[in-house]
């Protein structure tokens, strides 16, 4: 069955609440929540809509397994853009609660979609990275694909650990080519941080290239990657899409371009050199 979600919207302090009119449409919404299992392996994106009651913004969704949610709702006021991650929620039910399986495949079968990821690796935090999506039929066709929330391709990519959330979008009408840090703000009253991220870099999308975006990895760790695509003239209902998923490793920094053995074959060579050269020089000096 569907659970309904509530969300406040209101201005610090006094808890003042915004009315549904004082909040900017962003992709043809006014508020976009986005949520994740505890192991990655279910995602919702969804849109609530203002109900009679003040401030409040309301929708619902069926989770379909039980276990640990993580909510985060995204807003837009005065040409800014906010994300507030919400506590976790917890979901009962008759189920498997976590079995997180983690594989860096870069095909994706969806629906009758084949959805394919190409980056430059190894990825490393800090420093853009350009992620390109392909949509093919299982024969290799590409696939056209429709707007969906006037983009061609929504992308979020979270960090299993939920402390990094970046929602991001190719470059198109409404778009800048410039990275945004958001407020991020928890639900229950702590302070504002910068962990989400709004990263808006991308060329110009492409059916035949692909949808290109351009991301910046504020941590190492593991992130998954959630691709929601509309296919052209598919049956989908008009506020939904097919998800490719991809998991993502994002190292500390770039690995050294020479192995741990060749380095240390490199410096016996340079050891026995200096030996050799020691041993000639003492040989000389003794004749």
């Amino acid at each position: 069955s569907s659970t309904r979600l509530d969300f406040f919207v209101n201005q610090k302090p006094g808890n003042e609440p915004i009315p549904y009119y004082a909040l900017e449409v962003e992709h043809l919404r006014r508020m976009h929540v986005i949520g994740v299992r505890s192991d990655m392996n279910e995602f919702f994106h969804i849109h609530p809509s203002e109900t009679y009651e003040p401030g409040i913004f309301s929708g619902g969704y069926t989770f379909a397994n039980p276990g640990k949610y993580k909510i985060w709702s995204e807003i837009k006021k005065d040409e800014v853009n906010y994300a507030f991650g919400h506590p976790p929620v917890v979901v009962q039910g008759i189920g498997t609660t976590e079995n997180k399986q983690v594989s860096f495949a870069r095909q994706f079968l969806v629906g009758n979609y084949q959805a394919l990821l190409s980056l430059d690796e190894p990825v490393v935090k800090g420093h853009p990275h350009d992620l390109t999506f392909e949509i093919h039929t299982p024969d290799g066709r590409d696939v056209e694909l429709d707007d969906y929330l006037a983009a061609k391709m929504h992308l979020t990519l979270i960090k299993d650990d939920w402390k990094q959330f970046i929602h991001t979008h190719p470059k198109g009408p409404g778009h800048s080519a410039t990275l945004r840090v958001i407020n991020v703000a928890n639900a229950n009253g702590g302070d504002k941080h910068s962990g989400a991220q709004m990263d808006d870099h991308a060329a110009t999308p492409s059916n035949v290239h692909g949808i290109p975006f351009q991301v910046i990895f504020p941590e190492a760790g593991l992130y998954k990657a959630f691709a929601q695509f509309r296919p052209k003239n598919s049956t989908l209902l008009p506020d939904e899409a097919l998800t490719a998923e991809f998991w993502i490793e994002v190292k500390d920094k770039a690995p050294s371009g020479i192995s741990a053995w060749t380095g240390l074959l490199i410096v016996s060579l340079i050891a026995i050199g200096v030996l050799t050269w020691l041993v000639r020089r003492y040989l000389k000096v003794g004749s």
